[in-house]
């Protein structure tokens, strides 16, 4: 091989490695997301819900928040795992009201989502309406 083709060859590998590094950068930015749902602020179990994907590295979660063991408040979204399981204080309104908050993780997509009733719940409310229904027809 002549020297002008060694130096073609060295540079042909050289222009290689940046796309290889460009190319494995590219892969963790294709990496997914964990979905979640996201609730700004809600008051016991109503909370506006929309969608939203977290950040690398973070978990789906459900806030739970007590004030003076009176007003429950639900916030869910994404967070850092050291966060969860943790309290915390958090000063919500202009009163001063301040609520002790623990953050519960999880890590599937749409983890954090309401707690759903139990079917024989559900099952005992019908039956409990449908005899309540009955009592007023008559």
């Amino acid at each position: 091989m002549s020297d002008q083709e060694m130096i073609k060859y060295k540079r042909g590998v050289e222009e290689e490695q940046p796309e290889q590094l460009v190319e494995s950068e590219g892969s963790e930015e294709d990496e997914e997301h964990l979905e979640c749902f996201r609730c700004d602020l809600g008051f016991w179990d109503a909370c506006y819900t929309t969608e939203t994907n977290c950040s690398r590295g973070e978990l789906c979660y459900t806030g739970r928040g007590k004030a003076v063991d009176a007003l429950d408040i639900k916030t869910l979204g994404c967070v850092k795992a050291e966060e969860c399981d943790v309290e915390t204080t958090v000063e919500l309104f202009p009163n001063g009201t301040i609520f002790a908050m623990t953050k519960h993780c999880c890590d599937t997509p749409y983890c954090n989502s309401a707690h759903q009733l139990p079917t024989y719940t559900l099952l005992y409310l019908t039956a409990l309406i449908s005899q309540y229904l009955t009592v007023l027809s008559t």
